[in-house]
C-alpha cells in the first residue's frame, strides 16, 4: 500500500501522468520509482480510479534531481535531506566531492600498484605487501618513521649529537623532514620505491647500521662548523678524486691505485688540518667503512625516487662505488 497518498482523487487526473510515463520521461525504471516512493523521496500525488499511481510535474523534477544525485554517488539519506531542504545541493556536493577525491586517490594507488606488480612479475605475497604498505595512512607512516628514529637515536644526546650546536639533532630533523609522502597520483616506480623505503627502515640490520653511524658521530663531538668544513673537504678531495679514479677504471689494489689513494689521503689530511700518520689513516679507513653503506645511499635514492628528484638518484650510485674504491685502495696501500 502506498504511503503519503492523502491526495488521492483530489486532482484532475488529466494533468497527471502514470508511473510508466514517468519512467519514459526520466529513464528511471518503474521498480526504482516504486522504491523511491516507498522511501518517501518521490511519492505519487494521487491515484487513478483504477488505483494506479499518478505523478505531476513537480514529481518529474524531483525524480530528475534524485537520479542525478544518485548517479553522482550521493547516498539516500543525503538525498532525502536535500529534498527536504535540510541541506543544500552545494553542501552535499562539497562533502561528496571530498569523499570522491579520497576514492580517486585509492583507485590511482591501486592502479600504480598493479602496474608495478605487472612490471616486476610479483607473486601474490609481494603484491599484498606492496598494496598494504602503499596505502598506509599518515598516522601509521609517522609511527613507522618514529620507531626507526627512536631506535637509531635512543640514548644519544639528540640536541648535542656531533657537537653542542646540535648538528646531530639537525641530522634527525633532516631525515624526518625529507621523508617523502607518496604522491596522490604515483607512478609504478614511485610505488615500488615507497614500498622498498618503508621496508628498509623497518629492517633491523639496516637500523642497527644507521645507529652505529649515529653513535660514531656522537662520540666525535665535532662542532657544526667543523662538520661542514670536513664535509666540504670530503666532497672536494676524497669523493671527487676517488670518483675520478673509479671512473677511469684504475685498479684500487694496483701500484697506481694505492699510490693515488695515498696521495688522496695526504691531501685530505692537509685540508682538514691533520697529520697523515699511520694511526690517522687507520682512523680514516675505519670512519669510511662505518659511514659507507650501500643501503644508506639506497635510502636517499629511494627518498629521491618517491619525491621525483631524479638528479639525486643519478649521482648517488657512482658516489658509493667511488668511496668503496678508496677504502679498498687505502687498505691495500697499508
Amino acid at each position: 500500500m502506498d504511503r503519503g497518498c492523502s491526495w488521492r482523487d483530489t486532482r484532475p487526473t488529466d494533468r497527471l501522468i502514470t508511473i510508466g510515463r514517468l519512467s519514459e520521461l526520466t529513464g528511471v525504471p518503474v521498480r526504482t520509482i516504486r522504491f523511491y516512493a516507498d522511501e518517501h523521496l518521490v511519492e505519487p500525488v494521487a491515484r487513478s480510479n483504477a488505483g494506479y499511481r499518478l505523478y505531476d510535474a513537480v514529481a518529474v523534477a524531483r525524480l530528475e534531481l534524485v537520479r542525478t544525485l544518485r548517479d553522482l554517488g550521493i547516498d539516500l539519506p543525503a538525498v532525502a535531506k536535500v529534498l527536504a531542504q535540510e541541506i543544500t545541493v552545494a553542501e552535499v556536493a562539497r562533502v561528496h566531492a571530498e569523499a570522491l577525491g579520497a576514492q580517486v586517490r585509492v583507485l590511482r594507488l591501486r592502479q600504480a600498484v598493479l602496474r608495478a606488480v605487472a612490471v616486476r612479475g610479483s607473486d601474490w605475497e609481494e603484491m599484498e605487501l606492496m598494496h598494504r604498505l602503499a596505502k598506509l595512512d599518515a598516522a601509521e607512516r609517522t609511527r613507522i618513521l618514529d620507531g626507526f628514529l627512536d631506535t637509531v637515536f635512543n640514548g644519544l644526546d639528540r640536541d648535542g649529537l656531533d657537537g653542542d650546536s646540535g648538528a646531530g639533532g639537525k641530522f634527525e630533523t633532516m631525515i624526518r623532514a625529507s621523508f617523502p609522502e607518496l604522491p596522490e597520483d604515483p607512478t609504478g616506480e614511485q610505488v615500488e620505491a615507497w614500498v622498498e623505503l618503508v621496508t628498509l627502515i623497518q629492517d633491523e640490520d639496516f637500523t642497527a647500521r644507521v645507529r652505529t653511524m649515529a653513535q660514531r658521530g656522537a662520540a666525535k663531538h665535532v662542532s657544526e662548523e667543523a662538520t661542514i668544513r670536513h664535509q666540504e673537504a670530503f666532497n672536494a678531495v676524497l669523493a671527487s678524486r676517488s670518483t675520478q679514479a673509479y671512473t677511469e677504471g684504475i685498479d684500487p689494489v694496483s701500484t697506481d691505485g694505492t699510490a693515488l689513494a695515498a696521495a688522496i689521503a695526504a691531501s685530505y689530511a692537509q685540508t682538514t688540518g691533520n697529520r697523515d700518520t699511520p694511526a690517522w689513516r687507520a682512523t680514516l679507513i675505519d670512519d669510511l667503512e662505518t659511514f659507507t653503506d650501500r643501503r644508506v645511499y639506497r635510502f636517499w635514492e629511494l627518498v629521491a625516487l618517491v619525491s621525483g628528484d631524479t638528479t639525486t638518484v643519478a649521482v648517488a650510485s657512482p658516489m658509493i662505488e667511488a668511496v668503496e674504491w678508496l677504502i679498498t685502495a687505502l687498505q691495500a696501500a697499508g
